[in-house]
């Protein structure tokens, strides 16, 4: 962009407007508000935020940020490949992160599991009509799109996932259970807030964090 409104944005493409996170760097909530800000102060209505990584649970703020400022923003992540010299000419898809939500479910005895509600896969982004076909697939039938699903019923931010649970397609079994059956209890009442991480047909994971107890 020549002369932007702010600093945060840095492109134009197709009327929207691109934010590109630094190099390595976490794509934080507070930073999600203040592109979204930027953008809504200059007039627009969407914008494409590259990055590296994202803050856990950020789908769900973007969601609350277009309800507060009318901007949609679309979260991508920033291809490993586009870094490696020998790639060739070719550029690797960035994929918008996906849209995952789950509940905990308290069982009798105190016995906790988790239940997939929804999930829409990472897409990127290919021609119209086979986007158009994808999109129509994914929001149908997006648990079709899971390859891979785990479960930390202890996550702590900062420290190693644990598979306290797992579920995975084989090629021999295709089927895939959407609640987990492990009966987790807790020592003590908690709040616990539980991490589920997915991973799609398309190699890329997404992760959310749900709390059980009170």
């Amino acid at each position: 962009l020549d002369n932007p409104a702010s600093p945060l944005l840095h492109g134009l493409r197709a009327g929207a407007v691109v934010h590109v996170d630094g190099i390595d760097s976490l794509f934080t909530h507070a930073e999600l508000r203040d592109v979204a800000g930027a953008v809504a102060a200059m007039g627009g209505r969407v914008v494409h935020c590259l990055a590296w990584d994202f803050e856990m649970n950020l789908k769900q703020t973007a969601a609350a940020v277009e309800a507060e400022t009318g901007v949609v923003a679309k979260l991508h992540r920033i291809p490993r490949e586009i870094m490696e010299r020998n790639r060739g000419t070719a550029i690797p898809p960035f994929f918008e992160l996906a849209a995952l939500e789950a509940t905990a479910v308290v069982r009798a005895g105190g016995k906790v599991d988790v239940r997939l509600d929804s999930f829409i896969p990472a897409l990127a982004e290919v021609p119209g009509v086979e986007l158009d076909a994808l999109h129509e697939r994914a929001v149908r039938h997006g648990f079709d799109f899971i390859d891979f699903w785990a479960v930390d019923f202890d996550w702590r931010e900062g420290k190693p996932f644990h598979h306290h649970w797992q579920e995975y397609r084989t090629r021999k079994d295709r089927a895939l259970r959407t609640v987990s059956d492990v009966g987790h209890v807790y020592a003590d009442t908690g709040p616990h807030t539980i991490c589920v991480k997915v991973v799609d047909v398309f190699g890329c994971d997404t992760s959310i964090t749900v709390e059980a107890g009170a």
